[in-house]
């Protein structure tokens, strides 16, 4: 069965335990974890997404020296199906809405890539833009958030709504390259990063006209700062610059910055989800040693590992987060409990890298020979 670990701990709990020199917790042996395969001909898949129904995206590639990305899905049950491109070889799945829309980029029959909507009968819409374009999220409404590419060569965020028509959301002022990380449910909120003039990462947001808003002004130096991820409620998770060092902070709807609890530099802690409740997960380390993955809320934070390396990378609305422990793949509930989930036979690692709202929890394992996307269903 599952192995049930040790419950977390505070932040000066884990301080105290660096300084004591504490030995970690051993780990049970997990189950293993159902295979997604891949398509005909191909050797190693990725899964990238998974909505409230079931329905997952990803790609598929071949045993190859050249990286061949072959869009596919999903069904509930794990069923394969190759999605179309636009008349060229590859494409990539990145995102599925509820209703089971995908998006993505494909390329066309001269190899450009374009961003591109698949409905969920498989047919496929090349979205508008000039240039090079990838979508990277869809919101429960239908509007897609992505990039794509000037003429003068840099990278700009964009917008499409439902009918495909599309945005350019600004840019920092003499800045240049945007990326999106995130959108509303609704579609009316976009969280992001954007350089400055000075080639300084913002963390920033963007609204359905196109309009930014810098989250971190000031905020100079490496690494910057990033805004990793944004709830439905506009609040987004990311990072800020102190002393060299990252610091975790959230933002407020109306743009007020709140510092999420961690210790000061050079501890550093690196926020990479958050929750309709506001609560935030991510990894963090307090002395240079190995990252641990932590949970935010209104508790403070909460070390979820504090034996071994790990990080927590998504969680659902009902708190349960995903990560992984020593490059295995874990699941912690929302009381912290954690559990060590297997490896696909003659593989010794895996990874958790999403959750659905049933608790359904996508990933990948390695395998005797490469990789392959997989699932564990919801317990």
């Amino acid at each position: 069965m599952l192995s049930c670990l040790k419950k977390p701990i505070t932040v000066g709990t884990l301080l105290a335990a660096a300084a004591l020199g504490l030995p970690g917790v051993a780990a049970a042996a997990g189950v293993a974890p159902v295979d997604l395969g891949t398509l005909p001909g191909d050797a190693f898949s990725t899964v990238a997404a998974i909505n409230a129904t079931g329905t997952m995206v990803g790609e598929s590639l071949p045993y190859d020296v050249r990286m061949r990305f072959h869009p596919v899905k999903w069904d509930s049950q794990g069923r394969i199906s190759a999605l179309p491109t636009l008349g060229g070889e590859q494409g990539r799945a990145v995102a599925v809405d509820d209703a089971g829309v995908a998006v993505g980029w494909a390329q066309d029959a001269s190899g450009a890539e374009h961003a591109v909507r698949w409905a969920p009968d498989g047919s496929v819409t090349a979205l508008p833009w000039a240039g090079s374009s990838e979508a990277k999220a869809i919101s429960r409404s239908g509007v897609v958030a992505g990039s794509g590419s000037t003429p003068q060569g840099t990278y700009v965020a964009l917008r499409w709504a439902p009918d495909g028509s599309v945005t350019q959301l600004a840019s920092l002022p003499g800045g240049g390259q945007g990326v999106v990380t995130g959108i509303t449910a609704d579609g009316s909120l976009i969280s992001g990063s954007a350089s400055d003039a000075a080639g300084n990462e913002h963390a920033v947001r963007w609204t359905a006209t196109g309009a930014i808003t810098d989250l971190s002004p000031g905020n100079v130096g490496n690494p910057g700062a990033t805004a990793a991820a944004i709830n439905d409620f506009g609040v987004i998770a990311g990072s800020v610059t102190e002393a060299g060092s990252r610091a975790p902070v959230a933002w407020k709807r109306d743009g007020q910055r709140i510092r999420l609890d961690w210790p000061a530099a050079p501890a550093s802690a690196t926020p990479r989800a958050i929750n309709r409740a506001g609560v935030v997960v991510g990894n963090g380390s307090v002395d240079f040693a190995q990252d641990r993955a932590v949970r935010w809320s209104a508790r403070g934070a909460t070390v979820l590992e504090p034996a071994r390396r790990s990080e927590a990378v998504a969680l659902n609305d009902s708190g349960t987060a995903v990560g992984n422990v020593e490059s295995v793949a874990a699941r912690w509930a929302a009381d912290g409990t954690e559990t060590i989930l297997g490896a696909l036979p003659g593989g010794g690692y895996s990874w958790a890298t999403g959750i659905s709202a049933d608790g359904t929890i996508i990933g990948r394992s390695d395998l005797s020979f490469g990789w392959h996307a997989v699932y564990w269903p919801a317990s």
